[in-house]
């Protein structure tokens, strides 16, 4: 890829996550998102639009699940910082709704399974992890503990047995 087309959002770069995350899938590696060298120093409209290029790119990395990522400048902080906060701030509510319905076996308008609540629990753990939420908020909206919510997120395997025919 050509210099000037180098950026975490290339299609050539989403492919090499895309298999990075599938080859990593289930094995505990987490896969990091790249960082942008477009730094946020100059004029003022320069910085802005450096911080507006890099919380839209951390905020993609998040909604496809690159939970972690880096940064090659200290100015890349705040915008990080705020992308984090916004993605787990909003979808709180949804999130903890789902989780407390399946926990309820209440039905709705989406029918959620285990590995979902498995999902759900570990959005809202995340966002408890880096501050975002609140676990006494998470509580009262879902219900649950954070060792339930922990129970969900790593469910054990239970004992397999096999018998003989």
């Amino acid at each position: 890829v050509s210099a000037a087309y180098q950026a975490s959002d290339h299609p050539a770069a989403d492919h090499a996550k895309a298999v990075m995350q599938v080859a990593a899938a289930g094995t505990g590696v987490r896969v990091s998102d790249g960082s942008t060298n477009v730094l946020p120093v100059g004029p003022t409209p320069q910085v802005h639009e450096a911080w507006r290029l890099h919380y839209g790119l951390t905020r993609r990395a998040l909604a496809r699940a690159y939970y972690q990522g880096w940064d090659m400048h200290p100015g890349h902080l705040p915008t990080r910082y705020a992308a984090v906060y916004t993605f787990y701030r909003e979808g709180l509510e949804q999130a903890a709704a789902r989780l407390a319905a399946y926990v309820a076996k209440a039905g709705g308008d989406v029918m959620d399974e285990p590995a979902t609540a498995k999902a759900l629990s570990s959005y809202l753990l995340r966002g408890i992890d880096c501050g975002a939420l609140d676990t006494a908020e998470v509580a009262r909206l879902t219900g649950l503990t954070r060792a339930e919510l922990d129970a969900f997120a790593s469910p054990r395997r239970a004992d397999l047995t096999v018998t003989a025919p």
